[in-house]
């Protein structure tokens, strides 16, 4: 029997949301089932009201619902605020001693979870007692949830293990011993043992370890402080230089002088961070150093909100840094594209010597999912630096291709030369017109072979990924999305196809260079193009009119700082 639950846990920030939602996730992936996390959560340490909404399913999921089939309420705001979202049948657990409920109805399910975390020991184990309760209520053997409870809390000693276990034994017994009759719906474990689960930050951050990154620079700012973090947790493993910078200039700087010596080298930030790197990123340009910049989108401008998500810096990303010179930029759309988009970010980053950006947003960032494991040879570190140079060594020859042979400071008995300014072929100042001409389009002469590499439009249609299969006329409409909308346009392209309409899905991950001939020949035979994407101006669609002439019949646009549901995207249609 197929199931699709969705769980949301409410309440305030401080009160454990992430504790349950942990425990949770890993039974749920442990059992083998397919899940799909998404936080939502206000800009403060304490207080707001924040939630986790997990959904579970025997089958791949890849969005989030707008309804609830089981509402874990920590607070009574949580229970004002979603109880509607909750449909008859459904579950609405709360502390009857600590969350006030008026006219209560037959979904509700009063669980005093304080007085029971306090008869195993103390008030703070509530979480445990309420995953517990989850747990039963799912039917759910908790053996699984015993053994990570055994993990999370080894390096706290045995007591704080025994307390936690007492606390989880007590809100599933108690479940049972009251509200056995309670049935909610057959979820059974599957046998889906080599799925992992990852959430956006850590898909990027693992590539960027796989890619070979050996130096991150970066200033904590949300939502991109996830990538930083988890390089950092792992950089001693992986001899990884991870440098907390004072400000966003310096990561930048710091980056280009890692790269200048010959590491690979990155750096993540969002809104007003990307800003304060402009002068670095132009500077990255002339020099022709490879960097790659995570940028995690959030709405703006200035501060904006903080911790919401939005997808508003394309355009910006586009044109960032005073002057003219190429640069690659990645939106992907799931955490099994990121993984393997940030390698390739680096390896292309260092073969044409320009800055890769990786676009993702908070929704991205902070969303958890279940994938396949991934193939860690399916894309290696490729390093595309010749190791011998003759004395007349040039770093800014003049090529063919565009790209100049790069040495390292202290690889061979020859001058070398990086400089900021306009330059010769041998790295000295200049203001000839001439070689300004020349080295301006020898910089640009890069793009024929950028436009050549990895980041092809998915054309999805049905149950499978078809790249580079469009058929003129069998999809009478278009969806594009690029970036984290690929999983909710997906799933309404799933639903439009059950109700016999002809629709089809085209995701973008490489932005620029715009694989122009590719969007022409999959869009050409379509009646009806919309565009669905966080933002005010549809940014996407802009450019799409402006790379290749096409204009989009319609757009679906959301900027209120909260990600699309499949809902929301079949009500504006």
């Amino acid at each position: 029997m197929s199931f699709d639950i969705s769980i949301k846990i409410a309440g305030q920030a401080g009160q454990g949301i992430q504790s349950i939602a942990e425990i949770l996730l890993k039974v749920l992936k442990l059992n083998g089932l397919h899940v799909f996390a998404y936080q939502d959560y206000m800009s403060r340490v304490r207080g707001g009201h924040n939630f986790m909404q997990v959904r579970i399913s025997d089958s791949p999921v890849y969005s989030i619902k707008e309804d609830c089939n089981i509402l874990v309420a920590l607070d009574t705001n949580s229970v004002d605020v979603h109880r509607n979202e909750v449909p008859k049948g459904g579950a609405i657990i709360y502390d009857p001693h600590s969350t006030m409920v008026d006219s209560p109805d037959n979904r509700f399910i009063p669980i005093p979870m304080n007085n029971l975390a306090k008869e195993v020991g103390s008030p703070i184990l509530s979480n445990t007692i309420s995953a517990g309760s989850i747990l039963a209520l799912l039917d759910i053997n908790k053996m699984d949830a015993e053994e990570f409870v055994k993990k999370q809390f080894a390096k706290k000693g045995e007591e704080v293990i025994e307390k936690n276990l007492k606390a989880l034994e007590r809100g599933y017994l108690y479940f049972l011993e009251n509200f056995r009759s309670w049935k909610f719906t057959d979820i059974k474990a599957q046998k889906n043992n080599k799925l992992i689960m990852i959430n956006g930050s850590e898909a990027v951050g693992f590539g960027a370890i796989a890619g070979g990154c050996q130096f991150i620079a970066a200033y904590p700012m949300s939502p991109s402080t996830g990538v930083f973090t988890y390089i950092t947790g792992k950089a001693k493993e992986f001899n990884i230089i991870s440098e907390q910078a004072e400000d966003e200039i310096a990561a930048i700087n710091m980056a280009l002088g890692a790269s200048f010596s010959g590491a690979r080298a990155m750096t993540t930030t969002s809104g007003g961070g990307l800003s304060l790197m402009a002068e670095g990123l132009s500077l990255a340009g002339v020099m022709e150093a490879p960097v790659v910049v995570v940028n995690a989108q959030r709405p703006g401008p200035a501060t904006g909100l903080a911790t919401r998500t939005g997808q508003e810096d394309l355009e910006y990303v586009l044109h960032i840094g005073h002057g003219e010179f190429p640069r690659f930029v990645f939106a992907p759309g799931h955490p099994e594209e990121a993984f393997y988009t940030t390698i390739h970010a680096f390896n292309l980053s260092d073969k044409y010597q320009v800055p890769a950006f990786i676009l993702i947003d908070q929704y991205f960032a902070d969303t958890y999912a279940t994938a396949k494991e991934f193939d860690l040879n399916k894309v290696k570190a490729i390093s595309s630096q010749p190791s011998a140079f003759s004395n007349d060594y040039k770093r800014y020859q003049i090529t063919k291709s565009g790209v100049s042979p790069r040495a390292y400071p202290m690889q061979g008995d020859f001058t070398f030369i990086a400089d900021s300014h306009e330059h010769t072929e041998n790295g000295h100042i200049t203001e000839d017109g001439e070689v300004r001409n020349k080295m301006v389009e020898k910089r640009f002469r890069k793009l024929k072979g950028m436009q050549k590499e990895f980041g092809k439009p998915t054309y999805y249609y049905g149950d499978k990924l078809v790249p580079s299969s469009f058929k003129k006329g069998k999809a009478k409409t278009v969806f594009l999305a690029w970036g984290s909308n690929y999983g909710v346009v997906r799933e309404t392209v799933d639903y439009l196809k059950k109700q016999k309409r002809s629709v089809a899905m085209l995701h973008f991950n490489r932005i620029y260079p715009f694989p122009r001939k590719e969007a022409i020949a999959f869009l050409k035979g379509a009646k009806e193009i919309i565009t669905v994407e966080n933002n005010y101006q549809g940014q996407f669609g802009n450019i799409l009119k402006a790379e290749t002439g096409i204009e989009v019949d319609g757009k679906i646009l959301k900027y209120d700082g909260r990600p699309f549901t499949v809902e929301y995207i079949l009500k504006r249609i």
